[in-house]
């Protein structure tokens, strides 16, 4: 079958590239294990350069970008990402005439709504990836509030030139379904791997751990850090668990963002140096290796409206390799461990700080049980196995 008239699926990122994004990377080779012709286009960030390659039979575009910091650069950066997205999509959507196609395009930001447009007039079936709900994330960060109605009427434009629209979230789903009365389709997770990566002495990061000793536990925070991910309130509790006089056990941060810096120095400011380690941004395997290094996760996420709708990659990464979980009662988090978790009483650090000395002061073998658990719940409901063929009916060009 010539490339002409093989089925074409282009998936399109605006903030991070792949095979990186875990989500569209599953989806590119579910898509390819389908019969289809795959394309991704993303940025050029967090290491990699601008160009073509080509990884396991996907072919990969990306175009030169940048990571704004702050309001005005952030938007500049949206303005750039979606000119150049844009620019790359046309060029590979136009090279497949003939043939069935797919375009589906990834937030955040909405700014690609014009592409869906263009995309649908030319015969091209469109898919809305709706990851983040970004007029709430805009309304929840200072800075860009003003900015909401702006991000809402992108937002609708985008669901109105989709012909299907996915999201990893129940509240999203419902948010959609009430202000749009679209009903969006849930596609949970992406492959993890199940088993975690055991220590390994030859790990350089393992070479930065703090001095601890055998019985203090390996907490763990991983993800982007931003100003609504509550790194600093995780370190707050810390603090206070430290005035406790809780002290076996030391953390280890794992990912990077505009809100780093301040996060860093904040820890020093509390004098906690000595038991925080800082890893900084992690490739895919090298996301194993930590999730192997730990032995609980803490999710530190604070109560604002748009953290209730994130169903967020570091539970579910958790749940699928059974390490026990501490973390705030947020509504879609908690949806998604049900009971089988230290979940704290209410949003305030002082009860996050409770939640994780109750994980840390539980018998080895009731923490075991409990994140067993939450692996059962991931396999039987929330797992890729679970998803990838709804995905694919749903969104594969090789299905129509």
């Amino acid at each position: 079958m010539t490339n002409g008239a093989q089925p074409h699926a282009v998936l399109v990122l605006l903030n991070l590239p792949v095979p990186d994004d875990q989500r569209a990377w599953s989806q590119a080779l579910a898509l390819r294990d389908d019969g289809a012709r795959v394309t991704v286009v993303c940025p050029a960030i967090r290491g990699r350069r601008p160009g073509s390659e080509r990884v396991d039979g996907i072919s990969i575009v990306r175009f030169a970008s940048f990571e704004g910091q702050g309001a005005l650069a952030t938007a500049a950066e949206g303005v750039w990402t979606a000119a150049a997205a844009a620019r790359a999509v046309r060029r590979a959507l136009r090279g497949s005439k003939g043939g069935r196609r797919m375009l589906q395009i990834g937030n955040p930001p909405d700014l690609l709504f014009p592409l869906a447009g263009w995309a649908r007039r030319h015969g091209v079936r469109t898919v809305y990836d709706q990851r983040d709900v970004v007029p709430v994330l805009a309304a929840s960060r200072a800075g860009f509030s003003r900015l909401t109605p702006v991000f809402l009427g992108a937002e609708r434009r985008m669901i109105a030139a989709s012909d299907v629209v996915i999201t990893p979230s129940e509240e999203q789903r419902s948010r959609i379904a009430q202000l749009y009365d679209r009903d969006a389709i849930i596609i949970r997770t992406a492959e993890v791997s199940p088993t975690p990566t055991t220590r390994s002495t030859a790990d350089p990061a393992a070479d930065a751990e703090p001095e601890s000793t055998s019985a203090a536990l390996t907490l763990g925070y991983l993800g982007v850090i931003g100003e609504q991910d509550g790194l600093t309130d995780l370190l707050d509790a810390i603090a206070l668990l430290r005035a406790d006089g809780t002290t076996d056990f030391h953390l280890e941060v794992a990912g990077d963002g505009p809100a780093l810096p301040a996060a860093r120095t904040h820890a020093t400011r509390l004098g906690l140096d000595d038991i925080v380690t800082f890893h900084g941004w992690l490739g895919p395997g090298e996301v194993d290796t930590f999730l192997g290094r730990i032995d609980a996760m803490t999710v530190p996420d604070p109560d604002n409206p748009f953290n209730h709708f994130c169903a967020m990659n570091k539970v579910t990464h958790a749940m699928a390799r059974a390490i026990p979980l501490a973390l705030r009662p947020l509504r879609e988090n908690t949806r998604l461990v049900a009971p089988h978790a230290y979940t704290a009483t209410d949003m305030t650090i002082r009860a996050f700080a409770d939640a994780i000395a109750m994980l840390l002061k539980d018998t080895p073998e009731s923490r075991a049980a409990i994140a067993a658990a939450a692996r059962t719940l991931f396999e039987a409901e929330h797992s890729w196995a679970q998803y990838a063929p709804r995905y694919v009916e749903t969104v594969s060009p090789a299905r129509r």
